[in-house]
This record gives structure tokens, sequence and C-alpha cells, in this order.
């Protein structure tokens, strides 16, 4: 399979998260090497997050970044295909590409937090199958629209007759389409490798983990793709401090991202686990000890690109150019992340 490592970015929101703050993230992000800048696809805060807490949307805030950039590439982690008809998200996703020239990625997910839907009168598919099948009928709407003139399907959530789409999208023959899941042991993987380009993981134990990454890998090489094309994504959460103490370390990333997670589990997307189920990849300690375990965690367990987001504990020093609280803090394990993790990650 494709051994090239890959680096991006998760961005984070909150205090301090302003968009000039986004602008200095995404061109320092640009200057140092990291790939794709992600972001969440959410239109409240993400329970128990404070549901009035300022998101700007998902699609408007990746063309500005996009336009704000040269180089690195702009991403939705995840947008849920049930919460924009699919026509139309081809449609916003191929206007950005364009003005991007050529830098989008796409995540899609089948939806969570019920919330977000019932609170303006959408409909939640209690169903997962259901859900799985709009998934997969909104990649064969998108590529459809993105590929041909005239652009027709006739399924069970979606109809085109002679539909246009211009412009079209410049990646050809699409835009990179991830898959997000956590713990899926087949369908998800099957659907990222047979419909799209690359499964993205957001949470889970390592023998989760292991299971659908295994699970991917089988399904990809069955659906005949190329090993040089593989593109397998893991989430992962750091917090970079001068100890080796899990219990500190999250008391400390609590206290500086402020939404009061103690007694939680806190995922890469800033959302919080559900009891009983699996917690996300989070990576504490020297730059040494987080270079090492993300060797173990990531790299070595078929991983080519791993999707970072940052605390740099108060004991460590760090330039946060003027910003305070989570942000600055966040900043600041980015640069470092990228002087003194990166590196040893890449040799």
């Amino acid at each position: 399979m494709n051994d090239k490592r890959i680096f991006s970015l998760f961005m984070g929101y909150g205090d301090g998260f302003t968009f000039p703050f986004y602008q200095t993230v995404a061109l320092e992000a640009e200057k140092m090497g990291f790939e794709t800048i992600w972001t969440q696809d959410n239109i409240t805060g993400h329970a128990p997050i404070p549901r009035d807490i300022e998101i700007l949307d998902t699609w408007s805030f990746l063309s500005a970044i996009a336009a704000t950039t040269s180089k690195v590439r702009v991403g939705s982690m995840a947008t849920p295909v049930i919460r924009r008809p699919a026509p139309l998200l081809a449609k916003a996703i191929a206007s950005i590409d364009v003005i991007s020239n050529g830098r989008v990625n796409v995540g899609l997910g089948t939806g969570d937090d019920v919330h977000q839907y019932e609170m303006i009168g959408q409909r939640f598919p209690d169903s997962i199958i259901e859900r799985r099948q709009i998934l997969k009928e909104t990649i064969d709407v998108m590529k459809a629209m993105w590929n041909e003139e005239l652009a027709n399907y006739k399924g069970d959530h979606f109809q085109l007759k002679d539909a246009i789409l211009s412009p079209k999208p410049i990646q050809k023959p699409n835009p990179p389409i991830y898959i997000a899941c956590n713990t899926s042991k087949r369908l998800m993987p099957r659907i990222a490798a047979q419909q799209a380009d690359a499964l993205a993981i957001m949470w889970g134990h390592d023998e989760t983990v292991i299971r659908v990454i295994n699970a991917f890998q089988e399904e990809w090489e069955t659906a005949g793709r190329p090993a040089e094309d593989y593109r397998a994504l893991r989430s992962a959460f750091i917090v970079i401090c001068d100890h080796d103490d899990e219990d500190r370390a999250r008391r400390e990333s609590d206290e500086i991202n402020d939404f009061g997670y103690a007694g939680h589990t806190q995922t890469a997307s800033q959302a919080i686990v559900p009891k009983g189920s699996d917690p996300d990849l989070y990576i504490f300690g020297t730059p040494e000890k987080i270079a090492n375990e993300l060797q173990e965690r990531v790299f070595d367990l078929g991983f080519n690109e791993m999707m970072c987001s940052f605390v740099a504990s108060k004991d460590v020093e760090v330039d946060t150019s003027g910003f305070t609280g989570w942000a600055g803090r966040w900043l600041g394990g980015m640069r470092l992340f990228a002087e003194q993790i990166m590196p040893l990650l890449k040799n």
C-alpha cells in the first residue's frame, strides 16, 4: 500500500477562534508543510459543547480559507449527507474546487447529533441503513454532476433529469472523497473502497480501529484499487506537555479549552463520546513520546495520513503570536508539532 506520510490539521472552535486567527493558522500551516486544513461540519455546538458557540458555515469558511491560501488543501471532516441535498452539495464543492484551483477534499459521513436536525425541522432518519443508502446515492449524484454534461439519475432519495453543473471541478475525475466512520466492521470500509477515495477514522480503541482499517485494506484490494492510491486517515488529539501523567494532561487540556469536559472522554472533533463507546486517540507527553506513540498507533497500523488537533500545556513555552486561551495554545501546539514532532515521523 501507499506509505507516503501525510500530516493535516483539524480546526478547533471556541473562544478566540476568530476568522483572523484561522487565517493566521492557514497561512502558517501552508508554510510548515501540512497538506490539508479540515474543519467540522456542524451548525451548532456538538453536545455537550454550548449550542450557541460561534461556528462558521463550513463550506463558506472553506471557500474563504481557499482564497486566503495558495497550496494547502481544504476539506470538511465530515459533512453529513443528510444535511444538504446532494445536487446542491455537488455545486458548492465544485465551486470551491474552482476557487482553490483544485485543492478541495470531501469528507462525508452518515450524520449524528439529532438535535441539529430537529431544531430546523429537518428529518433525521433513525435507520442507519437508510442513512448509508443516502451516503451511497450522494456519492453517485455528485460524481454524475461533476462528470456529465447532462446528468441523469434515479434513486430512492435523489433524482436528476438533464441536470447541469457548470463550472465542473478542476480535479478529475472528482475531488478526493473520504468516508468518515468509527466502528463499522465492514460496510463503511466497503463504501470507502468501492465508491470513494479514502477512509477516515475519527475515534476508537486501537482494537476496534485495527479491525476497521484491516477491513478497508481488504476491500481496497478486492475492488482492484491501485496500491499507490491508497489513503487512510486517523484523527489524533495531541496534548504537548513535559510529563507523562494522563490524568494531569486531561485536566490541563480541559482547563485550556474551557468546555467543561471533566469526567468525559474528548474526541478529536471536540465532541463527547457517549458512555460505553470507544475513546479517541488521545496522545500526550513530550515531543519524543508523542512521535513514538503516533508511529505505533497510526502509521504502524496501516494509516498513511493523520489529522491533528492540538493543545500546548501551560508549562510548555510556545509562540502564540499574541493569541490567548485555547486559540493561542492550539497555535503554539501546531508550531511545536511541525518543528519537533513531524520531522521525527517523517524520518
